[in-house]
């Protein structure tokens, strides 16, 4: 009879407390380890679209000597006996994409399609216009380490990225920086303002600009120039 209820007795539940609060102890240091090892392997795969557009335009440049701007406005109304065919306005991720299917998508693993803007990858003249995507950059206003005098500048841009998403991407992107610690501090310190102009500010001698208020970046990677 005592070896029978010894069998039966389970856990008090001072013991179940034990447990429970072992587990949450846990959860509380794992999870944001976790969370920040999801949102960095995003990002290194963000920066590996980069370099994949990168590999497509110099393919591109190698194959056609140039590399051509963004069609910002329709080509001429066709039109015949039946049909009315407007051609849609197309930009340079556009032709490497569905013309000679050097990518495999067009789309990034970090940021949010937001209204008009979505993940592209354009051309546009220095000073001219940087908006692909729906971006609404002043070519003036970025200048990229590694574009030296080019004339035309291939970039990748990704729209709706959160402070850590850019904090992240700049880091990856432009190295690390010893002296800034808070991402907020890292932001503030190239992030453009809100407005109806918004001026693009970046890290001297970056690779990669940003454009929007606090809690929402615009990304302008540099992919290649000519």
């Amino acid at each position: 009879m005592k070896n029978s209820k010894q069998e039966n007795q389970g856990f008090t539940l001072i013991e179940m407390i034990g447990v429970l609060a072992i587990i949450g102890i846990l959860a509380a240091v794992v999870a944001p380890r976790v969370i920040e090892s999801i949102r960095d392997a995003k990002v290194t795969s963000a920066v590996a679209s980069v370099n994949a557009a990168k590999v497509a335009a110099i393919n591109f440049y190698q194959r056609y000597d140039r590399f051509p701007l963004d069609n910002a406005t329709p080509p001429i109304t066709i039109t015949n006996n039946r049909n009315t065919v407007t051609p849609v306005p197309q930009n340079f991720g556009s032709i490497l994409y569905y013309q000679e299917q050097l990518l495999e998508s067009l789309r990034a693993p970090i940021g949010e399609a937001v209204g008009a803007k979505t993940w592209a990858v354009g051309c546009a003249a220095v000073g001219g216009t940087f908006d692909a995507g729906g971006g609404t950059a002043t070519g003036a206003n970025i200048s990229f380490k590694s574009a030296g005098n080019a004339s035309r500048i291939v970039y990748y841009y990704m729209p709706g990225l959160t402070t850590q998403e850019a904090s992240a991407l700049c880091t990856k992107v432009n190295g690390p920086f010893p002296t800034i610690v808070a991402e907020d501090v890292l932001l503030t310190a190239f992030a453009a303002t809100a407005g109806a102009d918004p001026t693009i500010a970046g890290v001297d001698g970056g690779n990669v600009f940003f454009d929007g208020s606090a809690g929402s970046y615009d990304a302008y990677l540099y992919v290649s120039h000519q």
